[in-house]
């Protein structure tokens, strides 16, 4: 598993914590950790290859287990991986902003390859858990921050 901590800018302030980025990929070794983490996540990015429709039809399966195990208040931005390839597409554009738009969650398309819109899938994720953080709670205080993770920590 890769773990990783980035913090995002944003034009009038900066992010007060850092986000912790977890790469767990599609690997059963880690389904119970990923159980664990859910409970007090506050986004998931939910990556497919477009290349693979194989790896799209698997979104399905992964949007039940993060609606099953996800609290209610959790942003999910589907984003479909490498659109550098074009010529070797398997699943269009089209298909994941439609399979989004069902589930009422945002798409994007990037490029891990290029770097195109991986700032943005981020960003965009980070302001929404924001968003979502200053109308329900305080964002600043955080007191409420560790309050829910200690709360997810002790359902473990």
């Amino acid at each position: 598993m890769d773990r990783r901590e980035c913090s995002v800018e944003f034009a009038d302030w900066r992010m007060g914590r850092m986000l912790q980025v977890w790469d767990t990929s599609d690997d059963e070794r880690f389904k119970l950790l990923k159980a664990t983490q859910c409970r007090s996540a506050h986004g998931i990015l939910l990556v497919y290859d477009i290349t693979s429709s194989k790896s799209f039809q698997n979104i399905d399966g992964w949007m039940k287990e993060i609606r099953r195990l996800c609290p209610d208040k959790v942003t999910v931005l589907l984003v479909g991986n490498k659109s550098d390839d074009p010529n070797h597409r398997q699943v269009s554009m089209a298909q994941g902003f439609n399979y989004a738009h069902r589930q009422s969650i945002c798409f994007e398309e990037v490029s891990a390859k290029s770097g195109r819109n991986v700032y943005d899938i981020f960003s965009s994720l980070a302001m929404d858990i924001y968003t979502y953080r200053r109308v329900h709670c305080n964002p600043f205080s955080l007191t409420s921050w560790q309050e829910e993770e200690d709360a997810a920590e002790s359902l473990d």
